[in-house]
């Protein structure tokens, strides 16, 4: 018995070749002569050519059972079919493999109610058509399929509670049967997320929505199908690795028993899940389990701080707090498991308690008014189904860059004795290359007795008889915009 638990059609078997454009044409058709079937087994795995991995047919495991046989043809023909007696309205194929010489079917166990009866005693018929779908010759064998013990039922808990169309995160999710399986099996338990825009454009299954016309090409440049480091299963296609967009939540070959319990991430929520099993014992019919319609993942409320022991370093700061230059902190340093928990890290920056709008990103450039002010950073580290973590980084007062030293290249030299009358001057000061490109300006002040000159703030100046007298000296600044002036002093003497 083939089980599926929920409305809908999972391709398998021979439907699934057919897909995958396996055509295999014989020679041409010659007088029939000795047409025998040499063998019938349960279908399994191994009968499918190597170039249909597993992987092909995520989201699910590799719905396959039914019968598989082989046969013989001395005048092989290029059209054969399958009939079933007692009938099953089930999928089949035959085909002959040219290059080895060898025919070869497949019987789907089916779905729904139209199935291969366990316990049931099928004559199978092998007929070669001819040019005309006419039968030429045929060739039959009687055959008991006895299928694996299997429950009658499954279903998706929490809790003891039956889950319906929505499968929560961060919960255990046990996978209940009613009844029991048989000893000795062996079971493939897949269970697989992909994002509800993905699944839109990948469509039902891999391999039958591959962007390509030649499907079987496909299949076979696939047979390199591996998984990465993340665990995401990957294809090889004209040598280059090719990531398909499910993720694996559980992906485990087991004997004895299925994978009965799983969860799902945080980060799944708003995903479609998939959950199907195969089960596989030698010499009896397989039998595949699966939710063919996809559940709707819902991220859980929040239950639980996230682990503190997720965050190896949560940031360094970097950069001193002045006016008009760069601070910061260095990215959060998470564990493995905290990055798949979906963990990200949110920052707000304050002057003097109070949020500075937009400024949301690690790094901050305090500008001039911030100066002498408190700059703190807030930090919110946040993963779905948890509550947000909160901590901050203190800065301390805001300050100002000086203008170096270094920045003058030669001191001002001044010139003309401070007379009524007569000019009084200086040259310079020159300042370096680095000075000019970062926008260093000179700036000029002249002074009598301590006190300001009117309008008197240029490199030179004629003192009048007003000011005489009186001590001349001149003010020189080197500055730049934010940053605290390089101040000068050139005394010129008592004005005659």
């Amino acid at each position: 018995m083939r089980t599926i638990v929920r409305s809908g059609v999972v391709v398998a078997g021979t439907a699934a070749l057919a897909a995958s454009g396996l055509t295999l044409v014989g020679p041409a058709q010659a007088e029939p002569v000795g047409l025998s079937i040499t063998d019938i087994h349960y279908l399994t795995m191994d009968d499918l050519p190597e170039e249909f991995p597993d992987e092909l047919f995520l989201p699910y495991v590799a719905p396959f059972c039914g019968i598989a046989l082989e046969f013989d043809d001395a005048t092989p023909g290029s059209d054969y079919r399958l009939r079933l007696s007692p009938q099953a309205d089930v999928e089949s194929e035959a085909g002959w493999y040219a290059e080895d010489q060898t025919g070869y079917g497949y019987i789907d166990c089916g779905y729904g109610d139209d199935v291969l009866v366990d316990g049931q005693t099928y004559t199978i018929t092998v007929e070669q058509l001819g040019i005309r779908g006419r039968v030429v010759e045929s060739t039959s064998r009687e055959f008991t399929y006895d299928e694996i013990d299997a429950p009658v039922d499954a279903r998706l808990e929490v809790a003891g509670q039956t889950l319906e169309e929505e499968l929560p995160t961060g919960k255990p999710i046990d996978i209940a049967f009613d009844g029991a399986w048989e000893e000795g099996v062996t079971f493939h338990t897949r269970v697989v997320t992909v994002s509800e825009e993905d699944w839109d454009y990948w469509g039902w299954g891999f391999d039958s929505d591959f962007r390509t016309a030649d499907r079987a090409a496909v299949a076979t440049a696939a047979r390199a199908a591996a998984r990465d480091d993340e665990d995401v299963a990957v294809v090889v296609v004209d040598g280059e690795e090719l990531e398909l967009p499910f993720e694996l939540v559980v992906d485990e070959v087991t004997t004895g028993a299925p994978v009965t319990r799983f969860s799902l991430p945080h980060t799944a929520g708003d995903s479609l899940a998939f959950v199907s099993i195969r089960a596989e014992k030698a010499d009896r019919g397989s039998v595949y389990l699966g939710w063919d319609v996809p559940w709707w993942v819902v991220t859980s409320d929040p239950v639980a701080q996230f682990p503190a022991g997720w965050i190896k370093n949560p940031g360094r700061k970097s950069g001193a707090p002045v006016a008009g230059s760069s601070v910061g902190v260095t990215p959060a340093v998470l564990t493995h498991t905290g990055a798949v928990s979906g963990v990200k890290a949110n920052y707000q920056w304050f002057l003097d308690g109070k949020k500075i709008p937009g400024a949301t990103k690690r790094t901050y450039v305090p500008p001039a008014p911030s100066v002498g002010r408190h700059l703190t950073l807030g930090i919110q580290l946040t993963a779905p189904g948890y509550f947000p973590r909160n901590g901050s980084f203190d800065f301390g007062r805001v300050g100002q860059r000086s203008v170096p030293a270094g920045w003058v290249a030669a001191p001002a030299i001044r010139s003309g004795a401070p007379r009524v009358g007569r000019v009084s001057s200086v040259t310079g000061p020159a300042l370096t290359a680095t000075a000019v490109s970062s926008g260093a300006t000179v700036y000029y002040q002249w002074f009598a007795d301590g006190v300001k000159v009117p309008g008197a703030r240029s490199a030179s100046w004629t003192p009048t008889a007003a000011y005489r007298g009186k001590n001349l000296t001149l003010g020189i600044a080197i500055a730049k915009p934010a940053w605290k002036s390089l101040h000068q002093t050139v005394s010129f003497g008592r004005i005659g």
